[in-house]
């Protein structure tokens, strides 16, 4: 049986990493993207992929420029011959007061946070348009900035914004043959690289009391890549109950 091909953006460290093998471990072959991070990451990540029976082929590009982001297509369908699943994982996450935000900071944000997934939205879907499959996915990861009011993260919570609103037109814009919903996480603690703009004691903001896990996202991206068949246009919030408790 031809094995489906998955897409993951920012796959080679932290959540991105962790969605790729649990989609390896599903029966997926799967193209790692990668940009910045260090080159023996990027292969040990693809050492661990393999290892689950996967083909997993490397694509760099720097998603922030169109041009680079069709040029990996290019390459994918080169590679491939088809595409099933999309992953648009890739972000940055950086705080900055409002007064202190000048336009290159801002143009960074729209570009790598919304620009890329509606540019790797695009390219996807003229492949899986054309393809065998009879329902192929695109996800897109949103975020509780997206939903929540961060102030001190403005840049990051418009763009997720945009990112779930992108999630919604596109749903309506390429069904049935193409389903696309969006994953809102809450704090995931990945056991690697964490970074420091979070507070450990938010918990107590947490119903559930404790920060997520990534097999808490990476679980739900693969029932929507493997069972689901009819759910399309939702912002699915993987939070512990954190959006809900204001």
């Amino acid at each position: 049986m031809k094995k489906k091909i998955a897409l993951i953006t920012g796959s080679a460290k932290r959540l991105g990493k962790f969605t790729a093998l649990e989609l390896a471990g599903a029966g997926f072959d799967i193209a790692l993207h990668y940009n910045n991070s260090d080159k023996e990451k990027v292969e040990d990540t693809a050492n661990e992929i393999s290892k689950l029976n996967a083909d997993v082929k490397i694509f760099k590009a720097d998603l922030s420029k169109v041009e680079e982001i069709r040029s990996m297509f290019y390459n994918i369908q080169y590679e491939y011959k088809d595409l099933n699943v999309l992953i648009n994982n890739a972000a940055i996450f950086e705080g900055k007061d409002f007064f202190e935000v000048d336009e290159k900071f801002f143009d960074k944000f729209i570009n790598i946070n919304l620009k890329s997934c509606f540019f790797c939205a695009q390219s996807a879907a003229k492949m899986m348009k054309i393809n065998d499959s009879e329902i192929n996915h695109i996800i897109n990861m949103a975020s509780l900035g997206g939903i929540l009011n961060w102030t001190g993260f403005m840049n990051y919570g418009i763009t997720k914004a945009g990112v779930i609103k992108l999630t919604k037109l596109l749903s309506v814009k390429l069904a049935p043959k193409i389903l696309v919903n969006a994953i809102a996480p809450g704090t995931i603690l990945t056991g690697e690289d964490e970074n420091d703009n979070f507070d450990k004691d938010d918990t107590i903001k947490y119903p559930m009391k404790k920060f997520g896990e990534t097999k808490d996202i990476s679980s739900v991206i693969k029932y929507l890549v493997t069972e689901n068949k009819y759910i399309t246009g939702q912002i699915i919030a993987v939070d512990g109950g954190r959006s809900v408790n204001i």
